[in-house]
Order: structure tokens, then C-alpha cells, then sequence
């Protein structure tokens, strides 16, 4: 996918007639604040108006914002307004018996190596579930965001609920059941938005009960994330593509360690887990009260958390 550089985000309302920035610096601040190679979060979350009219095959509208991490400070913020996907086809679809409201979830956004970002989201309706990918694309004056719907789902209560990125253009993703257990690790062909039949990468088997979520990578190409069993507690796990198991063939899933918190294990799951250019793990977590969240520091060996600073998002990742 084409670059999105760091000061562009300060033109992303030129992107879409549809976009539209609510607060932010000047294309030349951003420009200098950028210039010193300074760390920069993205932190993504669902909007509550507009609604998309048409969930199966328009996106959720978003907000983006872009913020120094050293002060917190926000640089800009975007609202992605609803759009249509570029692979309108259907989808298995199943009428639920209960269900009140359409909603919509920011399920990860992912920075990539070409500059560019890829947020999933969920909208849960009355007809089953639809998942999206908005990504950004175009030339290095006018990055501009596109979407398309995930297909190849088999069920209607099937949902993207984190993923990262893979070589020859696809996404590794944790896919739930409406959001819950059974999870399963599954590819996507970046190009097509199709889950793939196929599994060359011989992915291990989840077990059904537990809850998975908060992929990411670090520069070495090693895969974290949080599991959580019948215990409650979050622990933080390690997959290495290369390393399988002698009998099965499949990859390795290490547990690494419980996340604690102030001493005590954590009691909820994380919102996210991102790494820092410098190789810092980062979470987004609920404060005690729930009502704000904030980012903390994360010890791969121990699983130790220290709080940062409020941040208040639903996912987030650094810029590279």
C-alpha cells in the first residue's frame, strides 16, 4: 500500500469530501513537531453519528487522532465519515431473535511499514455481523481512506477481533463468535478482503474457552497477545511463526506471564498492545473506575504494568 507519512495527517481532510477534521495543528506544525523524531501514537475509535445506513457494506464512521507521545498531546484529529467498500458482495447472513440496537467496534489498528494504517471494525445487526477494513492509500500529497468488506466467512456470527500484518500482502486475525469464545487464528488476502481456506502457515489450535485478543509484533517478527482462561487473569503469550511443535506441526503458543497491575493481576482485559519504535511494549487498559483509560508499560518476562498517562482511545499503535 502507498506511504502515509507522519505530516500528512495534517492533510487528511483534503482526502474526502466526507472527512472532516474537528481540531488539529497546521500542515507546517505538524510538519515541524514531526520533524524531531519523536514518538507518534494513532488511537482510533468508533463514532456514535452517523450511523452507517447500510452496515453490511459501508464502514462504521471513525475518529482518528495522532498525538505526541512524550506529552500526550493531540496533534489532529480526523472524523472518518461513513463509506462504502470497494468488494461489495454478500456475506452469510442469519436474523438474530434478540437484538436492540446496531452497533459498531474498532477491533485494531495497525501501522504499517510503508506508513500506511489498516483498522478493523465490527457492526453487530439484527441480520449477523459485518466486518470491515478501512486502510489509507493514494500519493504522498493526498493520502485518502478506502475500505472493504471482509468475505469468506462461513457463518454470520463470525468476527475480526484483532489482527496484524503478514508478507505477500495478507493479515494474520483472531477471529471470535460474535465477539466471545470459540477464537481461531485465520489469514486474509489484504487484496481481496477474503479469509483464507488454506492455512500455509500451519496455525495452532485455540483452546474453545479461552479468550484471545491484542495481537502485535515486534521487530523481530515475534507475535504477542493476551489470553485469557478460566482464571480471568490476562496473561500475556508469545507465537513465533518459525518455532512448531515436534508432534503436531503447528506453531507454539508460549505463556510468558500474568499482567499485574499496582501488585495485583489485572482483572479485565487490555484494550490493545502495540510496540514503540523503540521496542517498548505499550498497553491500553481501563483505569480502576472504568471510566478512563490509560496507557501503561508492559514487561514481556514479568508481565508488569506501569501507567503512562491518560489516553483515551479503543485501539492504538505507534507510527513507523
Amino acid at each position: 500500500m502507498p506511504s502515509l507519512k507522519r505530516r500528512q495527517f495534517g492533510q487528511l481532510a483534503a482526502a474526502s469530501l466526507t472527512s472532516t477534521v474537528v481540531a488539529g495543528l497546521s500542515n507546517k506544525a505538524l510538519a515541524q513537531k514531526t520533524g524531531l523524531k519523536q514518538e507518534i501514537l494513532y488511537g482510533v475509535k468508533p463514532l456514535s453519528t452517523p450511523n452507517n445506513e447500510n452496515p453490511e457494506n459501508q464502514t462504521p464512521s471513525i475518529e482518528l487522532s495522532t498525538a505526541e507521545f512524550a506529552t500526550g498531546k493531540v496533534l489532529s484529529r480526523l472524523n472518518r465519515l461513513s463509506m462504502f467498500v470497494d468488494n461489495p458482495l454478500s456475506v452469510p447472513k442469519k436474523p438474530r431473535a434478540f437484538h436492540f440496537a446496531n452497533s459498531n467496534r474498532v477491533t485494531k489498528a495497525v501501522a504499517l511499514k510503508d506508513g500506511s494504517l489498516v483498522i478493523s471494525t465490527v457492526s453487530s445487526t439484527r441480520n449477523g455481523f459485518f466486518n470491515h477494513l478501512l486502510f489509507t492509500v493514494g500519493n504522498a500529497a493526498v493520502p485518502v481512506f478506502k475500505a472493504k468488506k471482509v468475505l469468506g466467512f462461513k457463518k454470520s456470527n463470525q468476527t475480526v477481533e484483532s489482527l496484524l500484518s503478514l508478507p505477500n500482502n495478507r493479515l494474520l486475525c483472531l477471529v471470535g463468535t460474535e465477539g466471545i469464545p470459540p477464537f481461531s487464528l485465520r489469514t486474509i488476502d489484504f487484496a481481496t478482503g477474503k479469509v483464507l481456506d488454506r492455512d500455509d502457515l500451519d496455525l495452532p489450535s485455540l483452546p474453545v474457552t479461552h479468550r484471545f485478543a491484542n495481537l502485535c509484533q515486534d521487530a523481530k517478527g515475534n507475535i504477542l497477545a493476551t489470553e485469557i482462561g478460566s482464571e480471568g487473569i490476562p496473561i500475556l503469550i508469545l507465537i513465533n511463526l518459525q518455532e512448531k511443535a515436534l508432534i503436531t506441526g503447528k506453531v507454539k503458543i508460549k505463556r510468558l506471564a500474568p499482567l499485574i497491575v499496582e501488585g495485583r493481576p489485572l482483572s479485565n482485559d487490555l484494550k490493545d498492545l502495540a510496540f514503540s519504535g523503540s521496542g517498548q511494549l505499550y498497553a491500553l487498559a481501563a483505569d480502576s473506575n472504568r471510566k478512563n483509560t490509560s496507557l501503561f508499560t508492559v514487561d514481556v518476562k514479568t508481565g508488569r504494568m506501569g501507567r503512562v498517562r491518560n489516553f483515551e482511545s479503543e485501539k492504538f499503535t505507534f507510527a513507523l
